[in-house]
């Protein structure tokens, strides 16, 4: 099925065949003979921040949750309240991407099975997989409002397009004793050794029958269960999306908490003629984070007296606000660090030449390694985590603190070295291949199409040399500076007595700072390409 080998850079010969790498160009200037991305450079660059951001945090003071902060209702736009309150609205923005992605399995299914020549896998994983963060980034839980899989299962299941009607699910509720994220932490940790393991990310084929896969999976679950209850409790997407969401400038909440006490009918939980009730079982009126809403507005639209909002608000407001968390929260938010890490170091030059190497000539050596390493890469930040926590209780000398309080609230401090090292990872794969999509779009089977003109262009990387990895180097210290900020904040709100907490927080401080060494080191060297054939 392979047509051909694509090569751009740092070719590494393992004897029955060729891997492509692309590498970072670290020529660039030499400062005082240390390269930029040497490491004594980077540890200076570190510590600089480090110290730079202690001593302004000194002067700030403790922010409390109940204290008010900028926001801006979209919904005070009249044109953006009209679309946004028409039924239809939801519906308008999914249709096409659910065309999109029914091209993506159809194209997977018959098309050419080279990565880089068919839509399937350039679409899925180098612009969708590439993208999703920057719109968590910047937009939150959009990704959910027109999620194709979503859709299809609700206008299946609800047998209309936006009109409410009562649907053909059986509407039982999910059980109690599953209703936390560590369903959705298995599966993202399942899904990651799908894509790394057998490598789905490289065969359109399979590309698409995990996207038929997932459909089935949730479609099922709504014929079962009440409401969205794969979207709340299952989605490893969607876990991603929400832990991260909280980071985000886009929320929902009500104007006024007392209007909704005050409410009588709650119709935001219950549903109206208007619109449905809120399909992740949250009450609107009383959400203070963003874990959990999917952006649907349905409560927007049921509730009478018109009191929820679409803000705009500055970044990590929720977890800056003190948002104390939860422990299944936490044990996501460490896997999703450790598999950020993860993805990043099975992309690197040394593992990725012996596992193609070791694939071809001992498959379950191979299986078995990768599955180890999966598993080391997923309990090592668990496990350091705890005795950082147990360290700084140490230090604190509280009796009254309990170590699954510190735990749990500082690993919110860490999700921005994994969502920043997240979006400086992704940087690279659609700096080097996102114009792959340009020729793709003419050809989506690889069949030798040409339906735009762009079809059979050969494409390079959107940026040359390494101005991208200085772009990547700073992202990744504004994720150490804003969980350097965050640390603070909770060390002054658990530790608020002790002059010292600032000493009470080094086990923090040093964590965050060797996450952030080993994404600054992953990304110095050359990166596998998603979009080149290797077997």
């Amino acid at each position: 099925d392979n047509d051909s080998m694509e090569g751009m850079s740092h070719d590494q010969d393992l004897g029955e065949g060729t891997i492509h790498m692309h590498g970072h160009d670290m020529g660039g200037e030499v400062m005082g003979g240390l390269s930029p991305a040497s490491p004594l450079w980077m540890g200076i660059i570190l510590l600089g921040a480090v110290v730079i951001t202690l001593l302004m945090l000194r002067r700030k003071k403790v922010v409390s949750q109940k204290r008010d902060y900028p926001r801006f209702n979209l919904l005070n736009i009249k044109l953006i309240k009209r679309v946004v309150m028409a039924r239809p609205f939801q519906f308008v923005l999914q249709l096409p991407v659910v065309i999109f992605f029914i091209a993506v399995i159809v194209t997977g299914l018959l098309g050419n099975q080279h990565p880089g020549s068919n839509l399937a896998t350039v679409a899925t994983w180098t612009i969708w997989w590439s993208l999703l963060i920057f719109t968590i980034l910047f937009l939150g839980a959009s990704w959910c409002l027109v999620c194709p899989w979503s859709a299809l299962s609700d206008w299946i299941e609800r047998l209309s397009f936006w009109k409410r009607r009562k649907g053909i699910s059986l509407g039982h509720k999910w059980p109690r004793s599953l209703r936390s994220r560590h369903l959705m932490t298995l599966f993202f940790i399942v899904v990651t050794w799908l894509e790394l393991g057998i490598f789905i990310t490289y065969n359109p084929r399979f590309t698409a029958y995990f996207s038929i896969g997932i459909f089935i999976l949730i479609f099922i679950t709504a014929l079962i269960f009440t409401k969205k209850s794969f979207c709340r409790y299952l989605c490893f997407v969607g876990g991603i999306i929400g832990i991260y969401s909280n980071l985000s400038p886009i929320e929902v909440r009500s104007k006024d908490k007392a209007v909704c006490d005050a409410c009588k009918t709650k119709d935001c939980v219950k549903g109206n003629e208007k619109g449905y009730p809120c399909p992740i079982f949250e009450y609107p009126g009383g959400m203070n984070k963003n874990v959990n809403c999917i952006l649907c507005t349905e409560c927007l639209k049921t509730c009478p007296p018109q009191n929820m909002t679409i803000n705009v608000r500055p970044f990590f407001t929720d977890i800056l606000r003190g948002y104390r968390g939860r422990y299944d929260e936490a044990i996501l938010a460490l896997t999703l660090l450790g598999l950020t890490i993860y993805h990043g170091f099975t992309m690197l030059p040394l593992w990725f030449g012996w596992a193609i190497a070791t694939m071809k000539t001992n498959y379950p050596l191979y299986i078995m390694t990768f599955t180890v390493l999966l598993i080391g890469f997923v309990a090592v930040p668990v496990t350091l985590h705890y005795l950082t926590a147990y360290l700084m209780k140490l230090l604190s000398g509280r009796k009254d603190t309990t170590l699954k309080t510190i735990f749990v609230h500082y690993s919110y401090a860490l999700l921005p070295v994994a969502l920043f090292y997240h979006v400086a990872h992704n940087i690279s794969h659609f700096n080097m291949e996102g114009l792959k999509i340009l020729p793709v779009l003419s050809d989506p089977f690889g069949w030798g199409w040409n339906i735009f003109g762009t079809g059979g262009w050969e494409v390079s990387s959107i940026v040359q040399g390494g101005s991208v990895t200085v772009l990547q180097f700073g992202i990744i210290l504004i994720g150490l500076v804003t969980s350097l900020t965050i640390s603070y904040r909770i060390s002054q709100r658990l530790f608020s007595k002790e002059r010292g907490h600032i000493m009470v927080m080094a086990p923090m401080i040093i964590a965050i700072v060797v996450y952030s060494c080993i994404s600054m080191a992953t990304l110095i060297f050359p990166m596998a390409l998603r979009t080149v054939s290797y077997f």
